[in-house]
């Protein structure tokens, strides 16, 4: 992750600890303050990119679901703010660290980043060979769809499902390219600096 915003840190603390911390939730027993705001302050980066009234629904979720008023563990915060709110696509790791390295070029080259890039946002793990078939044979239907709805949109009889559908395609394949760029910028970068 490539490091969240002051001010969307502080819009963290303030609309989720400050609050479950001013309605009375303690830390956990055994947990020593140190390592209590250290998890608060990976709690403010993490959530960083959720919107002001997830933040707050978040807060009262949090403080519904503990009526021992103990702070939850780091795990089901994230998952419940996950739940309200799913990170971009360039704060979750797998997705930026697989297509930056030498998958997310060969995948370009092979006609599969979009299929690859919508995968890694679905498992939170590496394809496996089994998985990468199945990129692949998604990744031909998607073509022959593409083809089709640019086709159906020259002749003017593209439903709006068609156009919408395209138009989601094209946006994926705009978010992996440039995560993809990005990890060849990097590489250039390095490349310069050794």
């Amino acid at each position: 992750m490539s490091g969240a915003k002051a001010e969307d840190r502080a819009r963290v603390k303030a609309l989720v600890v400050d609050r479950l911390e001013q309605a009375g939730m303690a830390r956990r027993r055994g947990v020593s303050a140190a390592v209590h705001e250290a998890t608060m302050g990976r709690i403010c980066e993490r959530l960083a990119y959720m919107s002001d009234d997830n933040l707050m629904t978040l807060a009262e979720t949090l403080l519904d679901s503990a009526p021992d008023g103990v702070w939850p563990s780091e795990l089901v915060i994230r998952e419940f703010a996950r739940g309200l709110q799913e990170p971009p696509a360039a704060e979750r790791r797998i997705v930026t660290s697989w297509l930056a390295s030498i998958e997310g070029p060969k995948a370009e080259a092979g006609g599969h980043l979009v299929e690859l890039y919508r995968w890694l946002l679905k498992h939170p793990r590496p394809p496996m060979a089994m998985d990468m078939r199945g990129i692949r044979e998604q990744a031909a239907e998607n073509a022959r769809r593409c083809e089709l709805t640019r086709d159906r949109i020259d002749r003017e009889t593209a439903s709006p499902e068609d156009r919408g559908w395209l138009e989601q395609y094209l946006r994926d394949r705009d978010a992996a390219r440039a995560l993809v760029d990005a990890g060849r910028g990097r590489k250039d970068e390095e490349g310069t600096a050794a």
